[in-house]
């Protein structure tokens, strides 16, 4: 008989691939129940599988045989992909069941509620359910009979109403546990796994790990590779027990022994919720950080899954109040935004839950957290872009500072060259005398030779219009006061004044300023500073103190009426400050100590 098939299979291979245009051949040589038998022997997952079913089906309408049209639709069922095709094939095994046995019926209303399940349909599934139940004749068949009781239980644990589940998978595991056929054991751990679990939502943690423990002693029960997957998932429900008897570090331990298994089977429902108790625990051990990992990785599933359950929603709660109290308004609300898109996803998908959820989450404070936190991180954003701005300008003023105190350094310096190259160094007369330094009876390098002077003319200028010229012995008098007012250092009063100077001379302020204009090519002002200056130069050449004192002691005695006064007068005469002059003077002498 495997001849024939196979012979069949490759005739029909044969045919489809040259002949795609047309299923009128010679199919009238082979039976259907020889086409029902090839397809059976068929990978579904093959090219050819639904060209094979294609005539499968038209020869079963064309020879109005119903029960290989049902089956021929029950296969076109099981590789249907959208909602739509799933539906509208299992509508038509419900009309084709109608000129069958009750059992085809029973195997059609199974297909609708299966459809009604994967599509989250909870309610429309439990209906399909019940009606199976309803129908199904219990002493008959009693094996379908408790497949339908496990169904509905499955129904009644997604929707939360666990005592019913309870009830429902408790019967058929009492069922399946009597038969000894391979199909009732499967139907027996299946079944105990699921009363298991909802005795953990019942918070009967004790009798949840009871029936695992029965479950884990009898699994020589199963095959070798039924073993492995039965024992993973009895361990996860282990684990969730742990839990909820606060051991939480044992929890953990058996939880991620399991999950990278759980995972490579793509479970990805499942691996959710092991990482949702993953980081409950660690978030019981107060180890916030390693809780954060992992309610991350929850999102992570929704992102690339598009899944998530009521239950494991919460992570976002977690990591929504974990950076309210890191103060990261960014994460704040990026999981806030996260959580309203699985709310959206979960009252699509648990219509029948859509109460709970509400009551669970506020919605509605959701949403105006939200607007709160975008609101206060643009309010942050703008704030930091008028912080950068302040910030920029703040940096762009210190470069030009910089580059302004570079360059006046470097002018500094070079004046500071200039004027040793103009002045020949004096002496170093060490003093002993603590307090401010006596003047000196130093020549001033200011004083003009008297014999020089003499040969000057001065201008007439004086108060009384059209007075006769000064006569040489005027002139001579004048030079002769202010020779003595350089060398006697008169140009240190504090309180001097060109008045004061004219008065004491006997002659006018007028005639006085002139004559100091002409020649000594300056202001009186401008005049009197210079002297000051040279004075305080030649101080600091000749006596070291000079070199420490502060301005304002330097001013004091230079007879200035401010330090102000002074730093201008000497910036003007040789262009560089005079606290600049003593440092580039201390530094250099610093450098003779050291060398020497």
């Amino acid at each position: 008989m495997a001849r024939i098939y196979i012979f069949l299979s490759i005739f029909l291979m044969f045919f489809v691939a040259n002949s795609q245009s047309s299923l009128k051949f010679n199919e009238d040589n082979f039976t259907l129940s020889q086409l029902h038998d090839s397809l059976e022997h068929k990978n579904i997952a093959s090219k050819e599988y639904l060209s094979f079913l294609t005539i499968y089906l038209q020869k079963a309408k064309q020879l109005n045989s119903n029960t290989h049209l049902f089956e021929a639709y029950n296969k076109l069922y099981g590789i249907a992909h959208s909602s739509k095709n799933i539906h509208a094939y299992a509508d038509s095994l419900l009309s084709v069941s109608k000129e069958l046995p009750k059992k085809y019926y029973i195997r059609a209303l199974q297909s609708k509620a299966t459809a009604f399940y994967f599509e989250k349909d909870y309610i429309n599934s439990l209906a399909f359910e019940l009606k199976i139940l309803n129908t199904i004749d219990k002493a008959a068949d009693s094996y379908s009979y408790y497949k339908s009781m496990y169904n509905i239980g499955l129904v009644y644990f997604h929707i939360q109403e666990y005592e019913k589940a309870y009830s429902h998978f408790n019967q058929a595991r009492t069922y399946f546990e009597k038969e000894s056929t391979y199909d009732h054991i499967q139907g027996y751990f299946n079944s105990l796994y699921r009363e298991a679990f909802t005795l953990y939502y019942l918070k009967r943690i004790e009798e949840s790990s009871g029936l695992i423990n029965i479950g884990l002693s009898k699994q020589n029960l199963l095959k070798a590779d039924d073993q492995k997957f039965n024992a993973l998932y009895f361990n996860y429900i282990l684990g969730l027990n742990l839990f909820q008897e606060k051991q939480f570090q044992k929890s953990i331990d058996l939880l991620k022994a399991n999950v990278s298994t759980i995972a490579a089977n793509d479970d990805f429902a499942n691996e959710a919720t092991i990482y949702y108790y993953i980081a409950l625990n660690y978030w019981n051990l107060n180890n916030k950080e390693q809780a954060v990992v992992f309610f991350k990785k929850i999102d992570t599933i929704f992102k690339n899954h598009n899944y998530s359950n009521p239950e494991i929603k919460d992570a976002y709660t977690y990591l929504i109040n974990h950076y309210r109290e890191q103060n990261d308004v960014k994460e704040e609300l990026h999981y806030t935004n996260q959580l309203l898109d699985v709310m959206k996803y979960l009252q699509i998908e648990y219509k029948q839950l859509a109460g709970t959820l509400h009551n669970t989450i506020d919605v509605k404070t959701l949403i105006s957290d939200k607007e709160r936190l975008e609101n206060d991180l643009n309010n942050k954003s703008l704030y930091n872009r008028y912080f950068t701005i302040i910030g920029i300008g703040i940096a762009l003023c210190l470069i030009i500072i910089t580059i302004y105190n570079y360059r006046k350094r470097k002018e500094f310096l070079k004046n500071y060259n200039d004027l040793l190259k103009q002045r020949e160094p004096l002496p170093i007369q060490e003093s002993t005398d603590e307090s401010y330094p006596i003047v000196s009876n130093s020549i001033n390098p200011l004083a003009i030779n008297i014999d020089e002077w003499g040969k000057y003319i001065l201008p007439v200028v004086n108060d009384v219009k059209d007075t006769t010229p000064v006569d040489d012995k005027v002139l001579k008098e004048l030079i002769k006061h202010l020779n003595a007012f350089e060398k006697n250092h008169l140009f240190l009063n504090k309180d001097i004044t060109l008045n004061d100077l004219a008065n004491q001379w006997n002659t006018n302020r007028t005639y006085l300023s002139q004559f100091i204009n002409s020649y000594k090519e300056k202001s009186f002002i401008d005049y009197l500073n210079g002297l000051r200056i040279t004075y305080f130069l030649d101080k600091v050449d000749t006596d070291k103190k000079w070199s420490k004192y502060k301005i304002q002691a330097i001013a004091d005695q230079l007879g200035f009426s401010s330090a102000r006064s002074f730093s201008s007068a000497f910036m003007k005469s040789t262009g560089m400050s005079p606290s600049f002059y003593l440092q580039q003077v201390n530094l250099e002498k610093d450098k003779e100590v050291v060398s020497t």
